[in-house]
């Protein structure tokens, strides 16, 4: 089997997606070869990072102004054709690697590419089969185009957003987003609080920004050391670098045994290894948390998508909003005091994870090449 699969990397979701796949693919084909493009940055490294910069600028400055357009975007036409212009020339531009690689399917994990893979397809440049992966907990009309073979979303509730935006019932498949397999080891948490330096017998709290460290959790750390309550903290910046520095100084003064890590690639282990986690809500971060069965606190969404995954973790009790970061000190003390709702949340994640989601889509995938090969 050969297998492309197109992302993008803004954030860390997309790639995260893409490369759990490939690990999926090389698991149940060791034969097989897979390719991965971050396709920005392929096409251009200029053209990659003037877009993907401006993208985390624009969400780091003035999110909500991101948000406005987040929204005109699902609604407005004039912005598809600008869009549909841009992705025009990208597409032509991919698909020499594409025409000298030959792959059985192509994956794509940001929309972005989707749009590549469906004008290619439009303009009968390929007719090789393309599943278009959606990274979030809410649909929007980016990712949705025509000649595209099956739409993988992360939950029943996209079934009816995107059919209401005219894609076919039948191409649409709740398999989830997939987690890289290493995630579904299985860790002792007491031996990882120890390992830490911290107590095997307190409430622990992980805290999250998403790869790239955001949401205001300098602020979060402040109003949390104030919390009435005995527990202990794990801090993941990312790649915030300024983020690590600060909260080393200020664990110094903090009444609450801290432990601050910086990028890493145990996330599993530490999320196994709390009773909260809180967390902006990001599409990879949620699927994460609910293979974990973790009791998730939001905070900072980014307006437009990630509000919308909070929309539907709050719809179905997977999460409880903790409100402002520079106010939360009393949502946070219920939280915590309440342990039938952390039991509750947390069994509520069970029912709502898809843990065999990448061997689904691996079957998905053996699906449309084996009726590609029969038309």
């Amino acid at each position: 089997m050969k297998v492309l699969i197109l992302s993008i990397s803004a954030g860390g979701g997309h790639i995260h997606a893409a490369r759990a796949i490939e690990t999926y693919i090389k698991i149940k084909n060791p034969n097989s070869e897979v390719k991965v493009i971050d396709t920005l940055k392929y096409i251009n490294p200029l053209i990659d990072k003037v877009v993907i910069g401006s993208y985390l600028k624009s969400i780091k400055i003035s999110p909500s102004i991101f948000g406005k357009l987040y929204d005109f975007i699902d609604s407005d036409d004039g912005f598809a054709n600008v869009s549909n212009r841009f992705n025009e020339l990208m597409a032509l531009r991919i698909f020499p690697l594409i025409n000298e690689f030959a792959p059985d399917i192509i994956i794509s994990t940001h929309f972005f590419t989707t749009e590549m893979l469906s004008i290619l397809k439009v303009k009968n440049k390929i007719s090789i089969p393309c599943i278009c992966l959606l990274t979030d907990y809410s649909s929007h009309s980016s990712w949705i185009h025509s000649e595209i073979d099956a739409y993988v979303v992360s939950n029943s509730d996209m079934i009816g957003e995107l059919e209401d935006k005219g894609v076919d019932p039948s191409i649409i498949h709740d398999l989830g987003i997939p987690v890289n397999p290493n995630f579904m080891e299985k860790y002792d948490k007491k031996e990882t609080l120890i390992n830490l330096g911290l107590s095997p017998n307190k409430l622990t709290i992980l805290v999250m920004g998403g790869t790239l460290g955001l949401g205001k959790i300098r602020n979060l750390y402040e109003e949390l050391k104030r919390v009435d309550r005995d527990f202990q903290m794990i801090i993941i910046t990312g790649s915030n670098k300024k983020l690590y520095s600060e909260l080393i100084k200020l664990k110094e003064t903090s009444t609450k045994e801290t432990t601050v890590i910086g990028f890493t690639d145990e996330v599993n282990k530490y999320m196994q290894a709390c009773d909260l986690l809180l967390t902006k809500p990001g599409g990879l971060t949620i699927t994460e948390a609910l293979v974990c069965n973790t009791s998730l606190g939001l905070f900072s969404p980014i307006p437009g998508q990630e509000e919308k995954n909070a929309q539907f973790l709050l719809r179905h009790n997977l999460a409880v909003n903790i409100g402002d970061v520079k106010n939360c000190k009393e949502s946070v003390e219920n939280l915590i005091s309440d342990t039938m709702k952390l039991n509750e949340m947390s069994e509520a994640c069970k029912s709502f994870a898809k843990p065999n989601s990448g061997e689904d889509i691996y079957n998905l995938m053996n699906e449309l090449i084996k009726k590609s090969t029969i038309n």
